[in-house]
């Protein structure tokens, strides 16, 4: 049997200005990213390919060359160990949803549950 949630009462994983709250199966991972107007992801890459939708806000994406803004209901492909980061033009909400599963993003919860 598979799991439902409600995404806003995940457990939260402070990354700088932004909130993140991870949600996985065995293969997949959906982390719901809330964060204010300003907020920016410093550049990075990882071997996972996201795709992220998003539910509110606008944000500008960077893709190694490219930028692109998006608002809600527009989603973006995020290439396997392509360096990217993230600006909230205003406060937004938004998705990653990750192939494979991000396993730092569950050592995270665990260690941050254990601390709990």
């Amino acid at each position: 049997m598979g799991q439902a949630v409600d995404t806003r009462s995940l457990p939260v994983l402070p990354f700088g200005a932004f909130t993140l709250r991870p949600f996985a199966g065995d293969q997949l991972m959906l982390v719901r990213v809330e964060a204010p107007a300003g907020a920016k992801t410093p550049p990075h890459a990882h071997p996972q390919e996201p795709m992220c939708p998003v539910s509110s806000g606008r944000l500008r994406f960077r893709i190694g060359d490219e930028e692109r803004v998006l608002g809600p209901f527009e989603a973006i492909h995020i290439p396997s160990g392509m360096e990217h980061e993230a600006e909230a033009l205003e406060a937004v909400v938004f998705y990653d949803i990750f192939h494979p599963v991000r396993e730092d993003y569950l050592e995270w919860v665990a260690a941050s549950d254990e601390c709990a």
